[in-house]
């Protein structure tokens, strides 16, 4: 059964997520939301997903009580993106360019900065891989790694995931390194397409392949979520989820 890059995607970000975890998904977040109805649906069915934007995952008025919630440490793990992620797991979601003068303005960190460091995990994702996406320096930080060697219990990055590649911080170093590439990709291609080094040559384990969607999850993702997501993001529902085989 054939599958779209985005149905791997969802299903790579998935299979990160346990049951009875507490896991929310930020505003405008349809893959992210796709990867937690999965798991729902699937392995973790005793997960509690708070989605914004879904009322049936979410029991709160507006957002401020959301924030209130996550400065509590009650929540598991979130989603963040970022227009550029840098080797060690910080995010840009402010400009590209100079602050001052930017290339282009982007809509800023709606509160990523503080729940970087208050969710117990937190899965960073990007729905492209490209260099400019990837690089060693960022024009802004909007929001840094909380992986610098902190012991905290809290705002622990797990790991960065993309149509392509999942990257994980070293235990040693605390820079990405590349754990597993997508089917029919090589470590060297995904390495041409990030602008730091992702340590493949001195990697002391192999690096895997991303297992591709199963006919279960295929099956829920097609179904069951599908449907749920058409209520939140019905143009996504469209255009990304799709019946491929």
């Amino acid at each position: 059964m054939t599958y779209s890059a985005e149905e791997l995607m969802i299903c790579s970000l998935a299979r990160e997520l346990r049951d009875r975890e507490t896991i929310a998904v930020g505003n405008h977040s349809p893959i992210p939301a796709a990867a937690a109805l999965l798991a729902l649906a699937t392995h973790a069915p005793k997960a509690n997903v708070y989605i914004i934007g879904d009322p049936a995952h979410w029991p709160f008025e507006g957002t401020k009580e959301f924030f209130d919630w996550i400065q509590q440490g009650r929540v598991d793990v979130f989603f963040l993106g970022g227009a550029q992620i840098d080797s060690y797991g910080s995010i840009n979601l402010h400009v590209i360019g100079d602050y001052e003068s930017p290339k282009i303005r982007l809509p800023g960190g709606a509160g990523s900065a503080m729940v970087y460091y208050r969710c117990k995990r937190i899965l960073l994702f990007k729905t492209d891989h490209q260099v400019k996406g990837f690089p060693e320096k960022l024009d802004f930080t909007s929001s840094h790694s909380s992986l610098n060697f902190r012991e905290e219990k809290h705002g622990l990055l797990e790991a960065v995931i993309t149509p392509l590649a999942i990257l994980r911080p070293s235990i040693i170093t605390g820079r990405l390194e590349l754990t597993h590439s997508a089917p029919e990709m090589n470590a060297d291609e995904i390495q041409q397409k990030t602008g730091f080094d992702l340590n493949i040559k001195n990697m002391e384990q192999p690096i895997l392949e991303i297992v591709p969607p199963s006919t279960i999850e295929l099956h829920a993702l097609r179904t069951k979520v599908r449907q749920e997501l058409k209520q939140i993001y019905p143009e996504f529902t469209i255009g990304g989820i799709r019946h491929n085989g």
